[in-house]
């Protein structure tokens, strides 16, 4: 059985640090694009989000910037693979998180301004909480 893997390039790790530093205190979000080849997701843009709620234990992205993610996916023959916020200190979805997970199944990757370090996730078909690796690459 095939790992998932979702793989960053080192210049989205730059910018996705840089967006969530920039937010601070708020949490900061993002949609990712790019391709999935089997249990592989490789990005290739990102689309920084506001956080319409301008909070710092929570995230929301407005319905009219999700569907012009989601316009430019496809205007760019892209998918949406990935949802990015960041938390103030730890690395694992919330339960607010976990019920937007389920309404957006793609892989949420968090990245936390305190441990600067990045996880991401996703619910496998049982509907069970799982880790997914992350490979970042070098441009």
């Amino acid at each position: 059985m095939n790992k998932e893997l979702i793989l960053l390039y080192n210049s989205h790790l730059n910018a996705l640090t840089k967006l969530a530093i920039s937010s601070l205190p708020n949490e900061s979000c993002a949609i990712l694009l790019g391709k999935r080849v089997d249990t592989k997701s490789i990005v290739k843009s990102i689309l920084p989000m506001t956080n319409s709620l301008h909070s710092s234990v929570a995230f929301n992205i407005n319905p009219d910037d999700l569907y012009n993610a989601y316009n430019t996916a496809r205007l760019s023959e892209l998918d949406v693979i990935s949802i990015f916020h960041s938390h103030p200190s730890k690395l694992l979805p919330s339960k607010t998180d976990q019920i937007f997970m389920l309404l957006n199944p793609v892989i949420w990757i968090i990245y936390s301004t305190s441990l600067n370090n990045f996880k991401a996730f996703i619910f496998d078909k049982f509907d069970h909480l799982k880790e997914i690796s992350i490979c970042f690459i070098k441009d």
